[in-house]
């Protein structure tokens, strides 16, 4: 009976690290920010720009304390899993810091490639930052040839 009960505890454990592997170590996107681009008083300036446009290039300038904070609660709580896929399409934004810039891109896919696309994630659950940038439409303006 005693072999059986550890026999038992040793394939549990065996399952649990499995199942942990193959789930992936997930993060929240606020975990993947430099600790100074969560805070939205810290940001002086997000810039957004639309990555391989279907029309005109367009760029949004967030500026404003409540826009940024906007941008870094949709985020936040978004859990990623780390992934080998590379972001081309999208949005582009560029956190402008009071002591440091930082850079990620996110696709309507649900991936997104940070720290100068050397890091890549997936989405699990709702891609509301996608969705929070996407519900910026008045904010949008067109780039004159060369802006980009």
């Amino acid at each position: 009976m005693k072999k059986i009960l550890i026999i038992t505890c040793v394939i549990a454990a065996g399952v649990f690290f499995l199942v942990g592997k193959w789930g992936g170590d997930s993060k929240l996107f606020a975990q993947t920010l430099p600790s100074n681009m969560n805070e939205a008083h810290e940001i002086k300036e997000i810039t957004i720009y639309e990555v391989k446009p279907t029309g005109k290039p367009k760029a949004i300038s967030l500026t404003e304390k409540e826009d940024i904070a906007k941008i870094l609660k949709a985020g936040e709580a978004m859990e990623l899993n780390e992934t080998n896929d590379f972001v081309s399409s999208g949005y582009l934004l560029l956190f402008q810091g009071s002591k440091e810039n930082y850079a990620l891109t996110v696709n309507e896919e649900g991936n997104i490639d940070m720290n100068g696309h050397e890091e890549h994630y997936d989405i699990k659950g709702k891609n509301a930052l996608f969705q929070a940038i996407q519900g910026m439409d008045n904010q949008w303006e067109l780039l004159k040839e060369g802006e980009l």
